[in-house]
């Protein structure tokens, strides 16, 4: 079994910086270090008798370094987790020359006309994408009508031309076992929860859109009031992609 992609993540962070600020907001987590980081937050299955349990060291958070917190992510608590990426993502080293300034889903688009396409969790602009490609397979946790369970998966994702990867497989644990599926593929991660790790290219993915803040203020407050990441102003669009990085 390879080894997860977010403890090879972890090992690549260089340096650390204090944590500042920990919010475990509605929908998603964020954490303040070297910069602000996000994280999606998954909702508690209130069909189940799921609990959220204590965060490990809540009250405290803020005196741990970033590099510690960042540990979280390989927690198999789902909101820990979320913790954990959210610490990643304020601390990780973005280097300027290889990120693009764009949103990444402008030429997705243009990479899925008339392809078969999967789609790791649903994303918003589905709809929209499906009337360009051949065929679009939809995977989620909780389908809608329309979509598939996540279990067919192993059907669907090696089929597909193009794959498109939700960056909350980092926090549930299911990216692994994903990107294997997709050797013939171009796959695509998104989501402000994607980490800009040129790690992941080493499973596969060719192009890492994620996002960055650049107004703390305004997205704290956004998100603090229960504001959801595709809504989200005060961030801007970038990408990582294999091909500018070889």
């Amino acid at each position: 079994m390879r080894t997860n992609p977010v403890e090879k993540i972890i090992d690549t962070l260089r340096g650390d910086h204090p944590v500042t600020d920990v919010r475990i907001c509605q929908r998603s987590v964020m954490v303040k270090s070297k910069r602000l980081g996000l994280a999606y937050l998954f909702p508690r299955d209130a069909s189940s008798n799921e609990k959220r349990n204590q965060i490990r060291g809540c009250g405290s958070l803020t005196k741990l370094g970033a590099k510690e917190l960042s540990a979280y992510a390989l927690s198999d608590d789902l909101t820990e987790a979320s913790v954990g990426v959210a610490a990643i993502n304020s601390l990780i080293d973005i280097e300027e020359k290889k990120v693009q300034v764009r949103n990444g889903k402008k030429s997705l688009y243009e990479r899925c006309a008339g392809k078969r396409v999967a789609m790791v969790g649903r994303f918003k602009f589905a709809e929209e994408l499906k009337k360009l490609c051949a065929h679009l397979d939809i995977l989620e946790l909780h389908p809608s009508p329309g979509d598939l369970p996540a279990g067919a998966a192993d059907d669907v994702i090696p089929l597909a031309e193009v794959v498109i990867i939700t960056g909350t497989t980092l926090i549930n644990g299911t990216f692994t076992h994903i990107a294997d599926l997709t050797k013939n593929a171009f796959v695509s991660m998104l989501g402000p929860s994607s980490v800009i790790s040129p790690v992941l290219f080493e499973y596969g993915i060719d192009e890492i859109c994620g996002s960055r803040v650049i107004d703390d203020e305004m997205v704290i407050r956004f998100v603090s009031e229960g504001g959801s990441f595709g809504d989200l102003s005060g961030v801007e669009q970038i990408v990582l992609s294999r091909e500018d990085n070889n």
